[in-house]
């Protein structure tokens, strides 16, 4: 009966209150929410004018299309209130559609290292929730304290394993009917000038009003938990009791605050560290001014009030102070754009700004942090640079993060586990900001490159490159934190050595087509006429080598191409052609072993070469390019295998059962070539002469037929026999010689051109079988090849074919062994260049000398060769000159030239003067003035064997390359 007196009551007073419950479905629904807050509250009274207040702001004209729900039910079935509830949001049009309201008190809980979420709580009769809240809500949070709120804007955020929270954006709290407390309170100034001198003045507790310079994250030292705040004139407050770390939910920085009951402290006595402070004690509170009556008083009274000493003379602190210590921190807003690195504590805002929270000791990682969320962060180094990370804010312990708006994306958390390295290094050693700039640097050229994909290894990877020889001081943050001025280990600025390199992207690596130009116009100011104008202008290169320059590294994946039978290095923002050099040091890996790897490369050099057509009428015409029919540009990579190194290697998909494995002796190959140009579909292929093997045979086996293989087929070049060749010499030798077999390589298996090198053996890997073909074959190319190689067996290559060498670990007694030296047996130029010498087939050793280019006679070729298909496939040289090439011998000096017609022949990259090289199977030729030259065929290949690059000859100028840069 009192119960239904009470409800009566209730409607009476909304009806006079609200003006609402005059009719039945407005009567019902206040009697549900009057029964629901009986619930949540305890009893209710229509006496409470200040909760009718309350409601009266939350009700509109929309109130009967939402309802209060209890904490109880929200953690109860958290999957019916999925979504934004909020009461000014879209209702929509759906039966049945309610939005939520929740009503309760905001409590603030003891913080431990379990509770990931946050120390502020929503709680009612029923039940207790997290809550977070943005930073525009904090002040009100104060304001709120044992005040009962609704809640009329709200999202439910799932953390898994039935771990929920809620992200409040709009409450508002019932009439606060409190009377008002009398406080007086001292300036920071003032109490700046008590705890100088607390020693003399024994202050006791002490009130103050000011501005916060900064509030830190709540850090964990030892066992302890901290939270550190700065107000204004340099007064620390430090938090060490746990029932105060809740502050840290309430405070942002460059806001004014009162704090009651602070007691002066001194820590680090007796050190040179000595440092004043405040901290909580019983009863102590933080307090927007508006609260309560606060009466700003001057030191003398409250000395006066307080009956501490008023004679001594205090010491101001100030007078020693010129700056303020913050001066050089800074602080910035915006919208979390990319979150793919924070499990490295960085993040990008806006599109183009990077913030980096790795060094900052957080005893809980932030998990609000998602994209699309709107931050402030607050005391932040920034570091601006002409490299990636153009913009960076680094954090430090004086820094702090709050959100101003919670994403609208997500309504899941992710579980983030902070990166080893940073907790190994960041967190335990005191880097420099140009160090963090670094490491910021490296992670972020990495995820450029490869995006998610090796986001997995980048962990790994910072391990791997890391400076290990830098010795680095311990972290100490509460000596960071109370450093004045401020100057914590990121305050560093002087230079230091590599922490980690830098990682350049495909995309830094440009032509260095000013550079081209520069060479162009030196060139023409040092002709005196335009006899040789354009001859001279058709080919020019440039080189620069990063091998003195360790602050850097390439990262990329080797992929052996099949378009153009190059070997390129790619990433994600571009690719570029490779020239891998083996050298003259044994390396652990050859090439072949290098498709699909993740490489690093400390030392390179990239080159660029330029073909131009140009008909320039006189020298000042030059850069025109109006004079330029046509040019082409190669750039490519040149390093040596040993500067190689495999960070991940490629996996195998196929088995053993599911493939056929052959060993294979290749003992020459000839040039890559292009086929199809008539039929407009061209495409790439050559052959491989070889030996199949029988697997059981053991190294020394191997390496001796091998051996005897070298010797047969150069006795074959000797008599010069092109039909049925060198079989009265076969039987000479212990295992069947004149059968050797034909390996052709067409479609994908071309891109294993650059891996195959004469004198190896191999694995030949596929999930076909090597089957031959019949010489009838409608491939006419093949029969020629089927003729000269003495057998009748021609082997298509099957287009997943995977090739993996065989290194042999036997070593014979003779030093020159080419099989042991794993090269090709080659004549001195010297002996090539004698009249008496007869062998028409040759192979050679030696450095380029100097390179010149001559109109070839093929007309047809000439316009061929100009097309863009074959600029794609590398093939020939523009308008398909003739290269000319002067090579001197490494052992005797003589030089010889050889030339090079590339007639549908790719174009082999590295042919610069100073570059030693190594070529197959040349052919011999006499001039009809008696000089001896050499000529690239069809069985032609060559090989770059070190890249000491110089001057043409023809040029005989300096080039001033100070403001020329192929990378950042």
């Amino acid at each position: 009966m009192n119960e239904d007196c009470e409800i009566d009551e209730f409607l009476k007073a909304s009806a006079d209150t609200l003006h609402i419950g005059k009719n039945e479905q407005e009567k019902s629904w206040l009697i549900s929410l009057y029964d629901k807050l009986c619930i949540t509250r305890g009893h209710i009274s229509y006496k409470h004018h200040h909760f009718l207040s309350g409601l009266q702001r939350l009700v509109h004209s929309g109130y009967l299309d939402y309802s209060l729900v209890s904490v109880r039910e929200l953690v109860d079935s958290p999957e019916n209130f999925i979504g934004d509830q909020s009461v000014t949001g879209p209702l929509g049009t759906g039966r049945g559609l309610h939005r939520s309201i929740l009503s309760g008190k905001f409590s603030f809980s003891f913080p431990t290292e379990n509770d990931e979420i946050s120390f502020i709580h929503l709680q009612d009769e029923t039940g207790t929730v997290h809550c977070k809240v943005t930073e525009s809500f904090r002040r009100k949070l104060i304001h709120s304290q044992d005040s009962w709120c609704f809640l009329s804007s709200w999202r439910l955020i799932s953390k898994g394993l039935g771990t929920i929270f809620i992200e409040v954006t709009k409450f508002f709290q019932e009439e606060d009917v409190h009377k008002k407390r009398e406080i007086q309170v001292l300036s920071t100034a003032d109490v700046a000038l008590l705890l100088e001198n607390k020693d003399k003045v024994k202050p006791g507790c002490v009130n103050v009003i000011g501005k916060t310079s900064c509030v830190s994250e709540v850090i964990k030292i030892k066992e302890d938990f901290f939270l550190c705040i700065e107000l204004e004139d340099r007064v620390a407050i430090i938090v060490k009791d746990r029932k105060y770390l809740y502050w840290h939910d309430l405070l942002t920085p460059q806001t004014e605050y009162v704090f009651l009951g602070l007691l002066p402290t001194t820590m680090y006595k007796g050190t040179p560290q000595e440092k004043k402070v405040l901290v909580p004690w019983k009863n102590s509170e933080v307090l927007i001014p508006t609260m309560e009556k606060i009466e700003l008083i001057p030191l003398s009274r409250w000395l006066n009030v307080n009956r501490k000493a008023q004679q001594m003379t205090l010491m101001d602190p100030r007078e020693q102070m010129s700056f303020s210590c913050r001066q050089e921190l800074c602080s910035y807003k915006g919208e979390i754009t990319n979150t793919d690195l924070e499990n490295f504590g960085i993040y990008q805002l806006d599109k183009t700004v990077w913030l980096v929270l790795s060094c900052v000791p957080y005893v809980h990682y932030p998990r609000d942090l998602n994209l699309g969320t709107h931050i402030a962060v607050y005391n932040s180094h920034m570091a601006v640079s002409k490299q990636v990370p153009k913009i960076c804010f680094i954090s430090c312990t004086s820094s702090c993060v709050r959100v101003t708006r919670f994403s609208d994306l997500s309504t899941q958390t992710k579980s983030i586990k902070l990166s080893v390295f940073v907790r190994q290094k960041l967190l335990r050693y005191a880097v420099s900001k140009g160090m963090a700039v670094q490491f910021a640097r490296f992670l972020i050229s990495l995820y450029t490159k490869f995006n998610n994909s090796l986001c997995s290894q980048f962990d790994w990877m910072l391990g791997r490159f890391v400076s290990s020889g830098m010795e680095l001081p311990k972290r100490n943050y509460m000596e960071e934190f109370l450093s004045s001025p401020h100057s914590c280990f990121l305050h560093k600025t002087k230079l230091e050595d590599v922490f980690l390199p830098g990682v350049i992207l495909c995309s830094d690596i440009t032509f260095a087509s000013e550079v081209i130009y520069r060479l162009g116009y030196n060139l023409v100011q040092s002709l005196k006429n335009t006899e040789r104008l354009n001859t001279e202008l058709y080919w020019m290169y440039h080189t620069e080598s990063n091998t003195q320059d360790v602050s850097k590294v390439l990262i990329g994946y080797i992929k052996f191409s099949a378009d153009n039978g190059k070997i390129l290095l790619i990433d994600d923002t571009g690719c570029h052609k490779c020239l891998i050099l083996k050298g003259q040091d044994k390396n652990p890996f050859e090439v072949a072993s290098l498709n699909g790897c993740l490489v690093a490369v400390r030392y390179y050099t990239v080159a660029c070469e330029k073909f131009q057509l140009c008909r320039y009428p006189n020298l000042d015409s030059y850069g025109q390019e109006k004079y330029v029919s046509n040019f082409r540009e190669e750039l490519y990579l040149t390093m040596s295998l040993s500067d190689v190194e495999i960070l991940m290697s490629k996996n195998r998909t196929l088995t053993n059962s599911e493939c056929d494995r052959v060993l294979c002796c290749v003992i020459r190959k000839e040039s890559l070539q292009m086929e199809g140009m008539n039929t407009g579909q061209p495409r790439l292929r050559f052959t491989a002469f070889g030996y199949f093997l029988d697997d059981s045979w053991t190294d020394e086996e191997i390496h001796n037929f091998t051996q005897d293989a070298f010797k047969f087929w150069n006795k074959t070049y000797e008599l010069d026999v092109e039909t049925e060749m060198g079989t009265a010499c076969a039987g000479q030798h212990k295992f069947p010689l004149t059968a050797s077999t034909v390996l052709l390589f067409q479609g994908q298996s071309v891109q294993w051109y650059e891996a195959i090198q004469p004198g190896h053996i191999y694995w030949f890997i596929s999930s076909e079988k090597l089957i031959p073909i019949s010489t009838k074959s409608t491939l006419r190319f093949m029969k020629k090849v089927e003729k000269q190689a003495g057998g009748k067996a021609c082997v298509p290559v099957g287009e997943d074919m995977w090739v993996t060498e065989r290194r042999l670990n036997y070593r014979c007694q003779h030093q020159a062994c080419c099989v042991c030296m794993e090269s090709h047996p080659v004549t001195d130029i010297g002996d090539i260049i004698k009249e008496r010498f007869t062998t028409r087939i040759v192979s050679l050793e030696g450095r380029i000398k100097s390179r010149r280019h001559l109109v070839g006679e093929n007309k047809q070729l000439h316009m061929k060769t100009s097309t863009n298909c074959c600029s794609n496939l590398c093939v020939s040289t523009l308008d398909n000159q003739k290269i000319s090439l002067v090579v001197s011998s490494l052992d005797s000096g003589e030089e010889m030239v050889v030339y090079l017609i590339l007639n549908n022949i790719s174009y082999p990259l590295g042919l610069l003067p100073g570059h030693v090289i190594r070529f197959h199977n040349l052919e011999r030729k006499v001039s009809r003035h008696g000089s001896v030259y050499c000529q690239y065929v069809v069985i032609s290949t060559v090989q770059i064997l070190d890249t000491v690059t110089q001057h043409l000859d023809r040029i005989h100028y300096t080039v001033d390359l100070s403001n020329c840069f192929l990378s950042d």
